[in-house]
């Protein structure tokens, strides 16, 4: 894998991206081409596709799941996801949006309520 900064139209900045390897496999097997992984997901995503990879936030994180990629420095929370029912981390980003770090599935997440610091 190769990092790169790329701008991001959406974020307005430049952002942190992985570009993937391609796969070194040959045969009758399904194979993938490279694909650009942003590694800053978050309040600025819409929901709506990547300008960078060309998918939307959860698949995004699906591709950061699936390539090992460190989800350091993204919004988290433990949650259990309402498609495959694990407890797992949520990465959180724009409009009231998560991706389950396990099926890579999109959810709705909310504040139910807060608690006093101690």
């Amino acid at each position: 894998m190769k990092s790169h900064r790329m701008f991001c139209n959406a974020c307005d900045r430049e952002v942190n991206v992985m570009i993937t390897d391609a796969p070194l496999l040959d045969g009758p097997v399904t194979l993938r081409d490279q694909e650009v992984v942003c590694l800053e997901i978050g309040d600025k995503c819409t929901g709506n596709l990547c300008p960078l990879g060309a998918v939307e936030p959860n698949a995004m994180v699906a591709r950061m799941v699936r390539n090992g990629l460190s989800l350091e420095g993204l919004r988290t929370l433990t949650s259990a996801c309402p498609s495959c029912g694990r407890e797992t981390e949520m990465v959180l980003y724009g409009g009231g949006r998560a991706a389950c770090t396990e099926c890579g599935s999109p959810a709705r997440w909310s504040v139910d309520h807060a608690e006093p610091l101690s």
